[in-house]
């Protein structure tokens, strides 16, 4: 079992995620999900289990979504039963603000939220040249531009 938290990056780890992120598992990352949950017993698990194996995952790389809970309820786990065991469940169990009334929420499309997805898994991959990296982020700027808010709630300016 792994011990001690680092911080944000597994507390981002089992946020909510769209049900359009399509991040593909490597072997290597299925085979780290499955050696990690033998660990644990799905019936006995606790706070301390939750953030083990949601620390585990986001040091591996290993991102939320429908393929890796996939795996993990093959193992007999719930993702999100531990994500909300490890705090991760709602903004109010952060310590963050609830989300803005829906007036001022971006007003995205089911089809711009799926190519904000592509391109934000394609911006981290790593197989990205530079120059890709810079195209890929303007692309991501200009969805939430366009999705914004008037008088905008965030600020895509470089």
């Amino acid at each position: 079992m792994i011990s001690g938290v680092s911080g944000a990056a597994p507390m981002a780890a089992f946020q909510s995620q769209s049900s359009n992120n399509t991040a593909s598992l490597s072997a290597e990352q299925r085979q780290l999900i499955e050696e990690t949950l033998a660990e644990f017993d799905p019936d006995q698990l606790t706070e301390a289990d939750a953030l083990s194996i949601v620390e585990a995952f986001a040091e591996a790389g290993i991102q939320p979504g429908r393929e890796m809970a996939q795996v993990m309820s093959s193992a007999g786990f719930d993702a999100q039963s531990i994500g909300d065991l490890a705090g991760m469940g709602g903004a109010q169990q952060r310590g963050t603000p609830p989300a803005p009334p829906p007036s001022q929420s971006l007003d995205i499309s089911d089809e711009m939220l799926q190519t904000l997805n592509t391109l934000l898994n394609d911006y981290y991959s790593g197989d990205l040249s530079e120059e890709d990296q810079a195209s890929t982020l303007s692309s991501i700027t200009d969805i939430l531009k366009q999705s914004a808010p008037e008088g905008g709630l965030i600020n895509v300016s470089a």
